[in-house]
């Protein structure tokens, strides 16, 4: 084995690259790799609110977020169309987001994230506060009676306050222990002191948190506390909190998540006041108390003389504005800067290009070599695992399992709809796989074409994943629940052999917000036609996910568990005849579609950070290692000998060695 090192010829990447094709997007790194550009140059807008700017202006403030995470404010003024950003004064943490906000009624905006409170001014366009607090984000925020800022934080259920009168910042840690990640989308307050919010998503808990005492009480018992569901908290203008249990909710504002609590019926509603609690009959008839607040979808827009805002696309970089008193519509452009949304996979398509998915927004490139362009379209969902076969590109599609065909065999494209459910064409939506599959990890189609299979983790707080299959001669789908596959397991890779055979492997990993319940992993084998697992076993000792899977040349399978520890299995013996691990070159890259193994047929590579490794089919020994100039974060595919990755938001090639392009 010996290392290959190459120095890096340019001191940045390059962010050149438009929404539409641009032409010259690549640069050189260095003799081995090049930069092909930006293929989402877009950020995210994560709560958006109306307020009072420089000079009584009307003003919208928002929360940008790119691949760092969230880093920084944009600012427009509705009447003049001036746009301008903030960055925050901290390095953004790229494994935080923004899912909570709130403008306090002294016209303040507050952000908890990245380990920092934050406080802006619109009216100055400066930040007054940041304040060092635990490492969590907020998840819910909420104004008390007295104009204090409260935020609890995801996964521990951390309380943060912020008085902006006395300036006073108090963290008060985690005042709940779970053994997953808790989600508490609501906070509320009484007038007696006390702050509730609601805990989900494996078991629901409506908490209360007395910051004087720090005393804690809850609603249900451990042994009665709602399964898989979320608890809601609602401040009364009463003066009192009133609270129910529910799914997740995502909302725009406290409204818009008190009217859609209020349209099931069949809810058991709780009164809530100074550490008690008691059911009511029925609605609360009650107003709620007004607090400008939100999740990730913040939506708060007041404008002066009901002018309104009809459109906000931080995609396309415009906001239009209606006037009804004069029937006047002005279209301002949105400006800022931005390091480009995070790729979720490559792959090389139809031998021609590279393709694959963005979040957030949730987008889709076409990286086209012959012609150096770059194209990025609507994706309609997040490309978690990419599929090429022959003439398709078969998708699975995160939130809810989708499984998507892109037809490339001289069918008319047709845009990708705002909702892929309505995707009847090309591309066509076949079906979704939500509860059983909503975050896909691994897609495989069987040697005669067949059966498609995507498999993945379930609904939030849920444990134990499904598989979807789609049989395409029949065009059948359906969906295979997890209590007839292996229990509390969910599927994570899957490998098809040429005589129609299928193995994979799982995770202990729940889903999002659940709870882990099986204490190791299993390694399978799957009947397609009939769905049935026909053998499984442990296989290897102490690993808690099979990352990867791919056929070798031999007809063996070369794996990776735990991302480090490299496997080859024999499915004759159904045995391990060889191991390793990646040892000093770290664990191989991740990816919620995990395609660490890049292979053209013949040379098999595995990614890691910071180095590419070629293998031994073989035997999975490290033959060759080539160091990369920039971070390696998304696998992975091989077209006309390059190898293709990701680092952050920049398509990234390597020159492959006695390779020609």
């Amino acid at each position: 084995m010996h290392t290959l090192k190459l120095t890096v010829v340019t001191a940045a990447l390059a962010a050149t690259v438009g929404i539409e094709a641009t032409f010259g997007a690549s640069k050189p790194l260095n003799e081995a790799f090049t930069d092909h550009g930006v293929c989402t140059p877009v950020s995210s807008i994560l709560g958006l609110t109306s307020a009072v700017g420089p000079g009584e202006s009307d003003i919208l403030v928002g929360a940008l977020s790119d691949h760092r995470g969230p880093y920084g404010l944009l600012i427009l003024d509705t009447e003049t169309g001036k746009c301008e950003q903030r960055d925050y004064p901290f390095a953004p943490s790229s494994f935080h987001s923004i899912f909570a906000s709130a403008l306090g009624s002294n016209n303040r905006y507050y952000l908890n994230h990245s380990g920092y409170f934050i406080e802006f001014d619109p009216a100055t366009l400066t930040f007054t506060f940041t304040g060092k607090v635990h490492d969590g984000m907020a998840m819910g925020m909420t104004e008390d009676r007295n104009g204090v800022i409260w935020s609890v934080t995801y996964p521990d259920s951390g309380v943060i306050s912020f008085d902006p009168k006395s300036r006073k910042l108090t963290d008060y840690g985690s005042v709940n222990k779970e053994s997953w990640p808790q989600y508490q989308r609501t906070v509320a307050t009484d007038d007696a002191g006390w702050v509730y919010f609601g805990i989900g998503n494996t078991k629901a808990q409506i908490m209360g948190f007395n910051p004087a005492t720090r005393k804690t009480m809850a609603v249900f018992p451990q042994g009665k506390r709602p399964d898989q569901t979320s608890g809601q908290v609602f401040s009364g203008a009463d003066g009192k909190v009133y609270a129910t249990v529910t799914r997740l909710p995502n909302y725009r504002s406290m409204e818009h998540a008190w009217e859609e609590a209020r349209k099931k019926t069949d809810l058991q509603w709780y009164q809530l006041y100074d550490g008690k609690f008691e059911p009511i009959q029925g609605l609360p008839q009650v107003a709620l108390r007004p607090v400008k607040v939100g999740s990730q979808n913040f939506v708060n827009y007041e404008l002066k003389n009901n002018r309104k805002v009809e459109i906000f696309n931080i995609v396309d970089r415009y906001c239009r504005i209606a006037d009804p008193a004069t029937g006047r519509k002005v279209t301002h452009k949105l400006d800022y800067d931005s390091e480009g949304a995070h790729l979720m996979s490559v792959a090389a398509a139809n031998g021609k290009f590279i393709t694959g998915g963005t979040a957030f927004p949730m987008r889709n490139y076409i990286y086209d070599p012959e012609k150096d362009t770059l194209t990025n379209r609507n994706g309609a969902v997040q490309w978690n695992t990419v599929l090429p076969w022959k003439n398709h590109v078969f998708v699975g599609g995160y939130n809810g399992g989708y499984l998507i065909d892109w037809d490339l065999d001289g069918k008319e494209f047709r845009e990708f709809p705002r909702n892929i459910l309505d995707s009847r064409d090309n591309p066509r939506c076949i079906g979704r796989a939500v509860p059983d599959v909503i975050r896909p990890h691994t897609l495989e189609i069987t040697a005669d074409g067949r059966y498609v299979m995507m498999g993945g983790t379930p609904e939030y707080g849920h444990t134990g994943g499904g598989l979807a299959i789609w049989d395409r001669q029949t065009d059948q789908f359906r969906v295979l629940k997890n209590d007839v596959l292996l229990k509390d397991l969910s599927i994570y890779t899957l490998t098809a052999l040429p005589d129609g055979r299928v193995f994979g492997g799982t995770t202990v990993v729940a889903g999002t917000g659940g709870q882990v319940k099986a204490k190791e992993p299993r390694f399978f084998e799957l009947d397609p036609v009939t769905g049935k697992i026909l053998w499984d076993t442990a296989l290897l000792p102490g690993v808690q996910t099979y990352h990867d899977t791919v056929l070798t040349p031999d007809g063996k399978i070369l794996g990776i568990a735990d991302s480090e520890r490299i496997f080859v299995f024999d499915p004759a013996t159904r045995k391990v005849v060889a191991s390793g691990t990646t040892g000093e070159y770290g664990p191989a890259v991740w990816q919620q579609g995990p395609r660490m193994f890049v292979t053209d047929g013949t040379d098999y590579y595995l990614l890691c950070r910071n180095h590419i490794l070629q293998l031994d089919p073989k035997n999975g020994k490290i033959l060759r290692v080539f160091e990369s100039p920039v971070p390696i974060q998304v696998g992975g595919d091989i077209l006309n000998g390059r190898l293709y990755f990701a680092s952050g938001s920049h398509l990234i090639s390597f020159q492959l060695p006695g390779k020609q392009d």
